[in-house]
Order: C-alpha cells, then structure tokens, then sequence
C-alpha cells in the first residue's frame, strides 16, 4: 500500500505478529472503542488465534511500522441480499494518533471494497462518543446515516451506534 508514508505499510497478518499485537491492542484507549467480541483484556492467546484464523474472514491489515503491528483494518463484505453492503473498521495503537494514518489506511480499504461492482455501500458502526473513529469517518467521506439508539452491548452497558456510510457513484 503506497499511500501511508514510510516506514508505515499495511500487509496480511501473519505468524510472529502476536506479541506486537497483543501489545497494541490492550490499551484501554483501544479497548473501550471496540465491539464486546474484542477480547479485553487482549492477550497473546488472543492474538494468536486472530493471526492463525479470526483475520482470514473479511479482509484484514496489519497496520505496521518498520513491519511491526501497531493497529488494523479490516473491510468485512456482507452476503445474500446484503452483499451490496462492506462494513469496514480501524484501530491505531495511542501512541501514533494524530498523525493522519488512520484516513489514508481507512481510506485506501473503502477504495479496495468498492473494486468489487456489487459493492453500492461502504458502511462503519462506531460507538457513540468515539470522537476520532467519527473524524476519520467524515475524513473519508462517509456522512452519518443514523444513530441507532440501545444497539450494542459494551463493557455489560447498552450503548448507541452512529452509522456511517458512503455509497458508490451511480453510473
């Protein structure tokens, strides 16, 4: 991927990523962020089975400096009738925000999506509150399409989702 700047790259998981890995993403600024079926805490039990089979479903990076993880993305098509739909994710361990990684990655993955002519509709759910996920959101294009009270569990509470979108342009 050429759009992140050196020495940053996104590439597959793979065997040997564990530690880096585990070591990013159990960061409580990570973990509060992420869906209930993110492991909290993030051991490298954890990470093992994500680099050996969780990251085989969908599409997913390794977001990497100098090759080692430092966070992820991930673009997961929906099927049958939905099949139209890309729902796409992205995390970036703490100590690298600000810098403008997480748009160039997030949006060089809605492009990868919508290299697929089914795909009318990229699509990220993002807790309510997780200001920067919504900044980088709008950052790439995607404009809030609903907020969908009550919809999620986290941490044993009931939160709100804000539904980002972007829809591929007509023909």
């Amino acid at each position: 991927m050429n759009s992140l700047p050196d020495p940053w790259t996104l590439r597959p998981w793979r065997p040997g990523d564990e530690a880096a890995l585990a070591r990013a993403a159990n960061d409580d600024r990570i973990l509060r962020w992420m869906s209930d079926t993110w492991p909290e805490p993030y051991t490298v039990a954890d990470a093992a089975w994500w680099v050996n089979e969780g990251s085989l479903a969908g599409s997913t990076w390794a977001l990497c400096l100098k090759d080692v993880p430092q966070g992820g993305v991930g673009a997961h098509p929906q099927t049958g009738f939905q099949r139209c739909n890309v729902e796409v994710g992205w995390w970036l361990a703490p100590a690298h925000w600000g810098q403008g990684l997480v748009p160039l990655a997030a949006r060089w993955l809605v492009e990868q999506a919508l290299l697929n002519p089914e795909v009318t509709r990229v699509f990220a759910p993002i807790h309510a509150g997780n200001m920067a996920s919504i900044r980088v959101a709008e950052k790439i294009g995607m404009r809030l399409e609903s907020v969908q009270p009550r919809s999620a569990y986290k941490r044993g509470a009931v939160i709100d989702r804000h539904l980002y979108a972007l829809y591929r342009d007509p023909p």
